[in-house]
């Protein structure tokens, strides 16, 4: 977690062939294609942001940018639109589940982190420390200790479960909106 080297990219697969359409990420992670399948937004999780790239017809990726705040104050780790453009992102070790808006603004939504633990992960953090021997210390929270991925389901796409790296179990409840459907669901429903 303290390895902050920009040697993540993102490859496409297509009928040319594979290839790198964008790197210089820093701890690439989880991708998701927003509604209109315009932006490529990725978790970079050691850089603590969102980026996302604009999608040409050709598949290249242009006009990168931080999606939101360029510090999280956590590491993103799995992410999933709503249906109104929202970006629920959790935060692993942190134990937190936000919703970036489509301005930028942040929401916290489940904040199930330890203050104690929370803290020394952000001292390690900043001080390039934070390494196995740290983290393997952290209990995380109650729910979903090591908060890692999140997902709507359910017929409606109202249920949210999320995953976790330390738990045994998968946390669910009802949203009051329902998730974006992912791209190869809606294509397969027409």
């Amino acid at each position: 977690m303290s390895e902050r080297t920009a040697d993540g990219y993102v490859a496409l697969i297509d009928e040319r062939g594979i290839r790198i359409v964008a790197d210089g990420f820093v701890g690439t992670n989880e991708v998701r294609l927003d509604a209109r399948e315009e932006w490529l937004y990725v978790v970079e999780t050691n850089a603590r942001h969102i980026s996302r790239l604009r999608i040409r017809a050709d598949g290249s990726l242009i006009d990168r940018e931080v999606f939101g705040p360029s510090d999280l104050h956590g590491s993103p780790d799995g992410f999933a639109f709503d249906g109104f453009g929202n970006l629920w992102v959790t935060l692993v070790t942190y134990d937190r589940l936000i919703a970036i808006t489509p301005e930028g603004d942040v929401l916290t939504l489940l904040d199930d982190g330890n203050a104690n633990e929370v803290a020394e992960l952000d001292h390690h953090y900043h001080a390039r420390t934070l390494g196995q021997d740290v983290m393997v210390r952290m209990k995380g929270g109650v729910i979903a200790p090591w908060m890692a991925s999140v997902t709507f389901g359910g017929p409606d796409l109202r249920t949210v479960y999320i995953g976790s790296l330390m738990g045994t179990t998968i946390p669910y409840f009802r949203a009051p909106v329902a998730g974006l459907p992912l791209a190869h669901w809606r294509d397969s429903r027409t």
